[in-house]
């Protein structure tokens, strides 16, 4: 005769415990986030098309529906998300890059980006700081503008925001 032994099965949750170590880091990736969104707006003030000129600053903390998403900032050109690992906890940034952007207008918006990015986030003491939280992503010029242009044509909600910067004379 068998004898049946019960297993204990482990629940999972979507909360992880978030240690004190892993909030400062992270306090200092949303603060090299907000660097970069404020470096990217400033980037688009070249341009003369308001299409341009166009970004959306999104809240994710804001939509209940979105439950690893902190904040993002998209344009035409390049998407910057703030995301939290359900893992570790631990906060990251993806930088993707639309490669029509890439072909029509060069890599001199796409490297002065990517230059600040990664200096916001370089570790001037030797230490690992927060140099692991950059992803760098190549999207097709079709999946970007999509999801830029669905972002637009939704409009303005409780979480999300459209600005167009002023254009600065060259």
């Amino acid at each position: 005769m068998k004898t049946q032994t019960k297993r204990k099965t482990q629940t999972k949750t979507q909360f992880v415990a978030i240690t004190n170590d892993v909030q400062l880091t992270n306090q200092e990736v949303e603060k090299a986030y907000t660097l970069m969104a404020q470096k990217a707006t400033s980037l688009l003030t070249k341009f003369d098309v308001n299409k341009f000129r166009t970004y959306c600053e999104i809240e994710h903390t804001k939509n209940e529906q979105n439950t690893n998403l902190v904040k993002e900032f998209l344009c035409y050109f390049f998407n910057i998300t703030l995301s939290m690992s359900p893992k570790d906890g631990k906060f990251y940034i993806f930088i993707d890059l639309g490669q029509e952007a890439l072909e029509k207008f060069g890599s001199n918006l796409t490297n002065q980006l990517l230059r600040y990015c990664y200096e916001v986030t370089q570790s001037n003491d030797n230490t690992s700081g927060i140099e692991y939280a950059i992803r760098i992503n190549f999207l097709p010029a079709e999946q970007l503008h999509n999801f830029f242009y669905r972002r637009i044509a939704e409009g303005e909600t409780d979480y999300v925001s459209i600005f167009v910067v002023e254009q600065q004379p060259s």
